[in-house]
């Protein structure tokens, strides 16, 4: 016997999928008086014989699922259709949730079912404090910093673990309902978007600042929910590209310095005050699982060497029209041209540490040996106790940008000079938020000019003094966490 043919349609990313048929795939979500079906699924008959005494039922369906249902496909007698536009109080109803619509259409479900949740719970019953959530741990990314920087502006901090972000939210939100939630890198956040549609429904601003390539960050992604979560990026390039793809809110947020990590009370590093230190890895953790499958060969190796030569640095955005890819998203086709883009970047790292002279002293992984065999390598440090002292110590500090942000910054671009040393970093358009002037001697465009920019800074010593005191001045007014705290809440507001 011939299994009847499923109904076939496209969920909110484009990818093509079957409906699910079955008594299993309803929800019942409770709640008293009429029935309402939040979705029919692909045999409506079969709803109706779920409740065979009921004498009202109604339903509602996402738009983007009924604009594909086949010709045939017909709603029984009896059912009362309720628009999604209408005012509705789900909380008057029996709920019963076709839990594959949720899966298909999650931007659209997921803000009616986190009102009913909220609604059911209580919660806007509750004060709010001046709290502020970050999903992570107290060693995550940037995590230590920001909540110094709120404290200091009179916020309660409270750090949570991602998955019980995602698990055990409304038990959260129980206890304390926040006035903001700030991810990093959507860190807490489900991909489906329920997380963010609750507590958005709970009057707490959520927002994520992406830090890394935003494209890489929500290629996992298959819901179009992120486009309606408040954003910042710390490399203006993306704000167009992001707007391009639909997101409604984004501003620039660029990285800053911790004063209470890098600053001018630092014992320097000794033996390092005639070397050029550059501390960083030769590669990401875990970049081989990102990048799985993606190709980058002879052809664009030479490319991207060509391209050096001529002046030019390959980034993502040189990339992305080298590879003629229009869209980022949704999908994770963008990350084949953010591995040749990282593949660039290694390239532009190590020509510019060959240029750097003999006095190169290198923090880092052990992927360095292979590239600098003659240089003086050493092994990784900490970040919070052993880093500072050695940008303080340090003749010259090098940075090179990761081209996956073409117009990004690092935070060597801040916490050098907050500790009174020098960098000498390449240049990116990133760097207009600082004054031209305070460029000129500390930026290079291409390796090539490193020899020269070095030998410079070691022939002008007063020069390099003014500057790491200006630069530092600078820095500890203008760019701190606290600063860019201040800019945070005039953009949530």
């Amino acid at each position: 016997m011939k299994r009847p043919e499923r109904i076939r349609i496209k969920n909110e990313s484009g990818q093509p999928q079957s409906l699910p048929e079955g008594e299993r795939y309803f929800q019942d979500l409770g709640g008293a008086g009429d029935i309402l079906f939040l979705g029919l699924g692909p045999d409506p008959a079969l709803a109706t014989q779920l409740f065979p005494q009921a004498e009202n039922l109604y339903y509602m369906e996402c738009p983007g699922l009924a604009a594909q249902l086949p010709e045939g496909y017909t709603i029984p007698t009896g059912f009362t259709q309720i628009t999604p536009d209408a005012a509705l109080d789900l909380s008057e109803f029996r709920v019963i949730l076709y839990t594959p619509g949720k899966r298909l259409f999650p931007s659209f479900w997921e803000p009616l079912l986190s009102k009913l949740t909220v609604a059911r719970a209580g919660i806007m019953r509750k004060e709010r404090s001046r709290t502020i959530w970050i999903p992570g741990n107290e060693d995550s990314l940037l995590v230590p910093e920001l909540c110094r920087a709120f404290d200091a502006e009179g916020f309660t901090y409270r750090v949570i673990e991602p998955d019980a972000m995602r698990k055990n939210l409304l038990y959260l939100l129980d206890g304390e309902l926040p006035e903001i939630l700030l991810s990093i890198n959507f860190s807490g956040l489900d991909n489906a978007g329920e997380t963010f549609f609750m507590l958005r429904e709970a009057g707490v601003k959520a927002a994520v600042w992406m830090v890394d390539n935003p494209f890489h960050v929500i290629s996992g992604i298959k819901s179009n929910y992120w486009q309606e979560v408040p954003t910042l990026v710390t490399d203006h390039w993306f704000i167009q590209a992001l707007e391009d793809h639909g997101a409604k809110k984004v501003g620039h947020l660029p990285l800053a310095a911790d004063p209470a990590i890098f600053n001018g009370n630092i014992k320097p590093c000794p033996q390092l005050d005639e070397r050029t230190v550059f501390v960083g890895r030769s590669s990401f953790p875990k970049k081989d699982n990102f990048f799985s499958g993606c190709t980058f060969n002879i052809e664009d190796e030479k490319a991207v060497l060509q391209a050096i030569e001529n002046d030019s640095k390959p980034n993502f955005e040189w990339w992305a029209k080298r590879d003629n890819i229009a869209r980022f998203w949704p999908g994770k086709d963008v990350r084949s041209t953010g591995f040749r883009t990282e593949q660039s970047g290694l390239l532009w790292r190590i020509l510019a540490l060959r240029s750097a002279g003999k006095e190169l002293t290198v923090f880092g992984d052990e992927g360095w040996k292979q590239y600098l065999p003659d240089a003086d390598l050493r092994p990784p440090v900490d970040y919070f106790t052993e880093l500072p002292g050695i940008y303080s110590g340090a003749g010259i500090s090098l940075n090179m940008t990761s081209p996956l942000l073409p117009c990004g910054l690092t935070q060597r671009n801040f916490d050098v000079w907050a500790t009174g040393g020098f960098l000498l970093s390449d240049y990116t358009p990133g760097m207009s938020i600082f004054p031209e002037e305070l460029l000129k001697h500390c930026t290079f465009n291409v390796p090539a000019e490193l020899p020269a920019k070095i030998e410079f800074i070691k022939d002008n010593p007063q020069l390099k003094k003014e500057l790491s005191k200006n630069w530092q001045e600078l820095i500890m007014s203008e760019h701190t966490y606290k600063n860019r705290v201040h800019k945070l809440l005039n953009f949530l507001n």
